[in-house]
């Protein structure tokens, strides 16, 4: 595992100090990008510590993805899919991606409101991405497979 201090990046072209890696614009249907905002509204509004990493990735997530009309792609992780994926080349885990997460809903249901859920939502099959820890540690998950909502 690695911690959030140790994880900057340089680019040999600029040799002048750290920065941020080139990243592509990331897509999700218009109605999972609203829902990410309210997500963060609601962290920044508890002002808890724990919400803090979360905020971060809801932040970051917010800002790397372009909100689409009418987007229907099978393998891109939106809220309502089930999504296969592994953490640290763990055992694969399956499960249900979802906004509004009811208390005692039981395993297998992601809330996009926790650090796996806000890492997993604009994720293809096959990505491979940092994932946040409570602990401030960095783990990475994998998108296996998606089955998108019927």
């Amino acid at each position: 595992m690695t911690n959030i201090c140790n994880s900057l990046s340089y680019d040999i072209r600029n040799q002048h100090g750290p920065r941020e890696r080139q990243r592509r614009h990331l897509v999700l249907p218009e109605a999972d990008h609203a829902q990410l905002q309210r997500h963060l509204e609601q962290c920044e509004g508890t002002q808890h510590p724990a919400w803090r990493l979360l905020a971060y990735v809801l932040r970051d997530k917010i800002m790397m993805t372009d909100p689409v009309s009418k987007l229907h792609v099978r393998d891109l992780v939106t809220g309502g899919c089930r999504v296969t994926y592994c953490v640290s080349n763990a055992e694969s885990q399956t499960g249900l991606l979802v906004h509004r997460a009811r208390a005692g809903a039981g395993s297998g249901v992601i809330p996009v409101a926790s650090l796996l859920g806000a890492t997993l939502i604009g994720m293809r099959a096959g990505q491979r991405a940092p994932l946040l820890c409570e602990d401030g540690s960095i783990m990475s998950v994998s998108v296996l497979d998606v089955m998108p909502p019927n």
